[in-house]
């Protein structure tokens, strides 16, 4: 680490990545004023669920794993030393119904299995562990649901949306998101 490190002055290597911090909350005094000490009990072990739980990274793609995010979430575990937690989720079979619905949650599962299996492999012979999780569903409430039972999700990388997807890109953005401030 060099000298500009330690004051923040150096130039970011990762100019296509953002992190995002969420402001953290504090226990509601009010909640405690107000005869509430349960939900104010209950607050606080959260707060020291998530300082004593070991960080991870939750790496959020659609079964078809960028290249890019693939390498920043390994990139990323390695410098932090710590897990992954790979989850793939889409909501795309849910428009339809029958037969071809469970064709498409079926490609889908099959799609996340292969790509997963790859990454785990790549994964293990750097001596990071990952964790994998597909779902079908609304991704917003499964990652809120994934984060919320893990106290140690610190972090969450996104596959990019729109024309910022290009796998021919070498520098995409990869939107990252601090967790840490956003617990509670």
């Amino acid at each position: 680490m060099g000298f500009t490190d330690w004051f923040g002055l150096a130039i970011k290597k990762n100019k296509g990545v953002d992190v995002t911090k969420v402001k953290k909350q504090s226990v509601d005094m009010g909640a405690m004023a107000a005869g509430s000490p349960s939900a104010a009990a209950e607050a606080l072990g959260r707060m020291v669920d998530q300082n004593n739980a070991p960080t991870k990274v939750l790496m959020v793609q659609d079964g078809d794993y960028l290249p890019q995010v693939t390498d920043y979430a390994l990139k990323m575990a390695q410098r932090l030393d710590c897990e992954i937690i790979a989850l793939d989720i889409t909501e795309r079979p849910l428009q339809f119904s029958g037969e071809r619905k469970i064709r498409e949650s079926d490609r889908f599962m099959e799609m996340a299995r292969t790509n997963a299996e790859k990454f785990i492999a790549m994964a293990t012979t750097q001596g990071i562990k990952v964790e994998h999780i597909m779902d079908i569903d609304n991704p917003e409430e499964v990652i809120a649901r994934v984060s919320a039972a893990d106290a140690g999700i610190r972090y969450v990388l996104s596959k990019p949306e729109g024309e910022m997807v290009n796998a021919d890109q070498k520098r995409p953005h990869v939107p990252v998101f601090d967790l840490h401030c956003s617990r509670l």
